[in-house]
């Protein structure tokens, strides 16, 4: 869950003195400043309590001598409604009722566009979909979108794309979530808005993650990282925030753990402290994941120092408080802190309430009630059940989630055997009859150890299937596994009209080298080059070694141009490293194209052979595309 929209921002001393900084500066502000006052909050370049503030100054001196800007700052107060309260909900419906009037009044189709978006926005945030669609539709619809060249015009129809994006991904429309995103990215881009064209980046990060692509959501926030880091410094911690919580999802929980620890100082210095200890026991659960409880408690210490007054938060502090205490075997400190979350669960995302079944089954393991722990294994069974149904129905999910798929399987498979077990353990309990009491369990004993003797093989296959698409030297793709991933590329290029590329590397005068210094010193220099080549790429990109000394590269939706700089990136890379233990210079000939829509995966390959032959003959150490 993202630090946004459950938090409330707190102003810490020096914001204050920064804030008071402003005052002093701006205390005369003049109806010519609104317009700059309100575009630079609206473009990233203040924190939240900034904005507020700007807010706050602008409404003091209303109304204006030109009614223009009164409706200018009734559409910019519209955002900084809250409708977590029915008292907020009021409010929000008075200050609507004086805003329309004014804004109807200066009739600026920019004005009044701008505050129906934060009106759907509004609906949409209170689960009112249809409401908020009808707030959207002329603004989507409008004609001729091509021709607008004005900034803010665009840049309101991209928020209104924006808006229809999270009501379409909570939908569970994907596909539509993620054209409208795109749309958005791209008005944007047209409109000059390098903030929000940032932002859209993290809404289809958000889409990623619902469709179980963490590696595309990474890359997605990574790049959102990288553009927000010359905007207020609010949004460092909340994209690395979202950052974290797709690692996790992945599986890696160390570099989930190292994100969070890295915002911890931002997050308290501008969060109030609901927000500072949601940081706080999201370090704690990793760490009881990975075992480290010591480093778990310290966490845990902290929190109890702060006042967490957020019932989501308190919630979240529960469960990890039962789950911390049941990993250091205090059964009971563990039950009174589940008791404070039991009978919550019909409000609560997927992703918690199996989180809450797997506790309960544990906490039933512990206390010996067999017969809540084969309810709670059943519940989990059939959520894992249609978690897997939702991924295997999903069009968008990416190849490489196969082997996620099939570990579900297994999981289900292990679930369903223990708990049929269990039922068969407590039905002897029940009969009290020792010698069919013992038939039973010697014949579940002997089940449960093919089961594990199956499972072994499976996974044993499994593994030796994953080591023959790996390249023995070096541990990346092999041929075989490089090459199928390209044709794969390949029939999706065609099926979402995208195009991807292909870098083709060959190791400059490599026989010289195994000549001159012997075998072991050209393994070490293929192996050195290999992860300069894929320090150099994005974790997205896919490298291969497709011979002794040369290499594929698969880059999925990437145009030549980028391809060609990615290119020059690692050719530059081998260039100026030394390699080996011998600390010799290598050089690398690369040939990149960009795949045509037509040609067959042959085709490409020849192509780009051609393409660094073609460097090689001109001299080596040189991209040609």
């Amino acid at each position: 869950m993202s630090l946004i929209g459950i938090r409330v921002a707190v102003w810490s001393n020096a914001q204050m003195i920064r804030i008071l900084c402003l005052l002093l500066f701006a205390t005369n502000v003049t109806a010519k400043d609104v317009q700059s006052e309100i575009s630079r909050a609206l473009h990233g370049y203040t924190t939240y309590s900034e904005s507020v503030e700007i807010l706050a100054r602008l409404e003091k001196q209303m109304p204006y001598e030109n009614v223009l800007d009164d409706a200018q700052v009734m559409a910019f107060k519209c955002w900084f409604s809250n409708l977590s309260t029915p008292n907020g909900i009021n409010e929000y419906k008075k200050f609507l009722e004086t805003a329309k009037p004014i804004i109807q009044q200066v009739n600026n189709l920019n004005l009044i566009q701008e505050l129906a978006v934060c009106e759907a926005n509004q609906e949409y945030t209170q689960g009112n979909y249809q409401k908020a669609l009808e707030h959207l539709k002329p603004i989507i619809n409008t004609p001729s979108v091509d021709e607008i060249t004005s900034s803010k015009k665009l840049s309101i129809i991209a928020l209104a794309h924006i808006v229809l994006n999270r009501i379409q991904l909570t939908k569970g429309d994907y596909q539509e979530a993620f054209d409208s995103a795109k749309t958005a990215y791209q008005l944007f881009e047209k409109a000059g808005n390098d903030y929000e064209k940032a932002l859209a980046l993290k809404e289809i990060a958000d889409i990623h993650i619902a469709l179980y692509n963490y590696e595309l959501a990474i890359e997605q926030l990574q790049r959102a990282k990288l553009a927000l880091t010359k905007f207020n410094e609010q949004e460092h911690y909340k994209v690395t925030d979202q950052l974290a919580y797709a690692y996790e999802e992945k599986g890696d929980l160390i570099k989930a753990v190292e994100l969070y620890e890295s915002i911890k100082k931002d997050v308290r210095r501008f969060e109030s402290e609901n927000g500072y200890a949601y940081i706080l026991i999201k370090l704690t659960e990793l760490n009881i994941k990975l075992n480290s409880l010591s480093q778990g408690e310290s966490y845990l210490t902290e929190l109890n120092t702060l006042s967490v007054t957020d019932s989501w938060i308190l919630t979240l502090y529960n469960f990890t408080k039962s789950e911390w205490y049941l990993a250091t075997y205090q059964l009971q400190a563990a039950l009174t802190s589940y008791e404070k979350i039991a009978g919550q669960q019909q409000y609560w995302p997927e992703s918690l309430k199996e989180r809450y079944l797997n506790l309960t089954s544990q906490l039933a393991a512990a206390t010996g009630d067999t017969s809540l722990q084969i309810t709670s294994q059943q519940q989990l069974i059939a959520l894992i059940k249609d978690k897997q149904q939702a991924i295997a129905n999903n069009t968008l999910i990416s190849a490489r989630l196969n082997f996620n798929y099939e570990q579900q399987i297994l999981e289900i498979s292990r679930l369903e055997h223990e708990s049929k077990l269990q039922q068969k353990f407590l039905a002897v309990a029940e009969d009290k009859s020792f010698w069919q009491g013992l038939t039973v369990m010697v014949t579940c004993l002997c089940l449960l150890l093919f089961a594990v003797y199956t499972f072994k093989q499976v996974r044993q296959k499994k593994y030796f299937e994953i080591l023959a698409l790996k390249d023995e030297l070096t541990g990346i793709a092999n041929r075989r596994a490089i090459l199928n991933l390209k044709r794969s590329v390949m029939v999706q290029n065609k099926l979402n009209q995208q195009v991807s590329s292909l870098i083709s590397i060959d190791i400059d005068h490599f026989k010289a080298v195994n000549d001159q210094y012997g075998h072991d010193i050209g393994d070490e220099l293929i192996i050195s080059i290999t992860n300069t080549i894929v320090q150099t790429v994005r974790c997205s990109d896919r490298v291969g070694r497709v011979g002794g000394e040369e290499f594929l590269i698969v880059l999925e939706n990437q145009s030549l141009e980028h391809a060609k700089d990615i290119a020059e990136r690692i050719r530059l890379s081998v260039a100026e490293k030394e390699h080996t233990s011998l600390s010799i210079s290598a050089t690398i000939s690369l040939g990149v194209i960009e795949i045509a829509p037509n040609e067959t995966s042959e085709q490409a390959a020849k192509r780009v052979d051609l393409h660094l032959y073609e460097a090689k003959r001109r001299g080596r150490n040189i991209v040609f595309s």
